[in-house]
């Protein structure tokens, strides 16, 4: 049985394209940060970098290290926001969480969180997915 690969063409985005997505990006992080301020949890990192792969919010809740990628689309018609956590993405999440907690020497226990969001001119959503996805997995 042969196999046809098929390859799309990506649209190349426009400058103007690009700027509105980053900053949707960052509205969504700055209103992922005032949801988890208002529901209990004490931020400690925002946009934590090690190398190349990054983690939106590391925060804590009750006393558990919770390490949250926030995902902000202007609307949900083709996926859910949280969709676009892939499994490569995932796992530059855990490498992440991985080095954050030796370097920091954190010895709480750790979980992931998704927060979606889907903001447009009609609506603003915000969904809270706690423990999204494990190590145990990967």
């Amino acid at each position: 049985m042969a196999y046809v690969k098929f390859r799309f063409a990506q649209k190349e985005r426009s400058l103007e394209s690009r700027q509105e997505a980053k900053e949707l990006g960052a509205t969504g992080e700055q209103m992922a940060t005032r949801y988890l301020v208002d529901n209990g949890f004490v931020i400690l990192e925002n946009n934590y970098h090690n190398r190349h792969k990054e983690v939106d919010i590391i925060a804590l809740d009750q006393g558990e290290l919770v390490f949250v990628e926030v995902k902000t689309r202007s609307t949900d018609y083709f996926m859910q926001p949280e969709e676009a956590v892939n499994h490569q993405k995932r796992q530059n999440l855990i490498r992440v969480a991985n080095q954050y907690i030796r370097y920091h020497k954190r010895h709480e226990a750790a979980r992931f969180d998704v927060i979606a969001i889907v903001k447009n001119d009609k609506e603003t959503r915000i969904k809270h997915i706690k423990n999204a996805f494990n190590v145990f997995n990967y």
